[in-house]
């Protein structure tokens, strides 16, 4: 958790010891609230209404989530605990990702097996919930990878889409007292989550509707969070693009009504003014307000200025904005080139590395070689130099008889 660091991702501090505790305390940074608090806040009965959120909000929202589920694979953590209580706000309504207590570290998102307590969770993917006896635990497991994460952002996904959690549509998976599973297949499981989709994405967004159904498909058939991010940023461009076009719209429809409302007041005018030329000396009062209406029709005028040109202004914002997300995605482009040269970069170092140091074990052996031959020839000397030894010794003794020999004739 502490070498996690990303805009999307709660960011961990540290820890802290309280007096009296011998348990340490995690100290995280201070977010505003949770997305299921924003979907459904807490309120007195009756709450029948439900909060505006505009669906712009909600693509930035939900791209928020998948950019930090991007950067947990990337690492080969999956979160296993995605749900809208995990996913908090600050005041800039920005998402992160917290909660990660219960997050894996898996080897290249290889499958890995979980035991699976008992209950049934909104945001657990069909196939977690296939029960199997283990041979060293009698608990249920199921066999994953990255795509329940997938799964559990579909949820999230149709939760803040249509602002409906869907718990209580679920028919539950296990019994109260949690050992007797209700006989449902993952096929069964399946089509009651496509069923709440029907029910509850009818007349949304299709991209959005596409992308969750995508998240809630079968474990091979769901796309990794990188193809997520993808169709989400399409949708999210697709709701901004259909929002302007739709202030467009309204603008010009303003526009026009104020242009009918102007030429209305102008021919009124002139029909007024024609009718005051001929009745100027008997009802100056008339003329008065006629004068008047002129003047409003002016402020009139004044206001459709105005307003062409805050639509000018925001269209150039826009359009800046624009211009600053496509320098952003190719800042982005470029550090992901200079990521891919640094790894290959790495990928050679390991294998210089790799040839010296089978030229170092080479090397030892030659070494090996040469000293097992100094021993021999040791060896060879020191029996070279007792063999000498001995004939000294030899030739000494048949010296020493043939001198005792020749005493012997001499003293005859």
């Amino acid at each position: 958790m502490s070498t996690l660091r990303h805009p999307n991702i709660v960011q961990f501090l540290g820890v802290a010891f309280f007096p009296g505790s011998r348990l340490p305390a995690i100290v995280m940074e201070r977010l505003l609230t949770s997305l299921h608090d924003l979907l459904e806040p807490q309120r007195p009965p009756p709450r029948s209404s439900k909060p505006f959120i505009p669906l712009s909000l909600k693509c930035s929202i939900l791209h928020d989530v998948a950019c930090g589920l991007a950067y947990l694979h990337e690492r080969s953590v999956v979160h296993r605990d995605l749900t809208a209580n995990n996913v908090l706000l600050n005041s800039g309504m920005v998402a992160k990702i917290a909660d990660l207590g219960v997050a894996r570290i898996l080897p290249d998102l290889a499958p890995a097996t979980l035991t699976f307590a008992p209950g049934a969770s909104v945001y657990m993917p069909p196939e977690a919930l296939e029960s199997k006896p283990g041979e060293e635990n009698e608990g249920r497991m199921s066999k994953y990878d990255a795509s329940i994460d997938i799964f559990s952002f579909g949820v999230v996904a149709m939760f803040t889409i249509s602002q409906t959690f869907p718990y209580k549509l679920l028919a539950p998976t296990y019994t109260k007292d949690g050992e007797n599973p209700v006989g449902r297949s993952e096929l069964e499981r399946r089509q009651e989550y496509m069923t709440i989709v029907n029910s509850q994405l009818e007349g949304k967004h299709p991209l959005l509707v596409e992308i969750i159904e995508k998240c809630l498909d079968f474990p091979g058939k769901r796309p990794d969070v990188k193809k997520v991010l993808d169709l989400l940023v399409e949708a999210r461009k697709e709701v901004q693009d259909e929002q302007i076009s739709k202030n467009k719209l309204d603008l010009v429809q303003a526009l026009r009504e104020a242009h009918i409302s102007h030429q209305e007041n102008e021919n009124q005018l002139q029909s007024s003014l024609k009718e005051q030329e001929a009745l100027k000396e008997k009802n100056e009062k008339s003329l008065e307000t006629i004068r008047e209406k002129r003047q409003q029709i002016l402020e009139e005028n004044q206001l459709v200025q105005n307003k062409d040109r805050e639509l000018t202004e925001t269209l150039e914002k826009l359009r800046q904005k624009e211009e600053q997300l496509q320098t952003s995605e190719r800042e982005k482009q470029r550090v992901q080139q200079q990521l891919t040269r640094k790894e290959a970069e790495l990928t050679r170092n390991e294998a210089e590395v790799t040839r010296k140091e089978a030229e170092l074990t080479r090397a030892e052996e030659t070494i090996r070689r040469e000293q097992q031959q100094i021993q021999e020839m040791r060896q060879r000397e020191t029996e070279l130099v007792q063999a000498k030894d001995r004939e000294i010794a030899l030739l000494q003794q048949q010296l020493g008889g043939k001198g005792a020999a020749d005493s012997g004739d001499e003293t005859e």
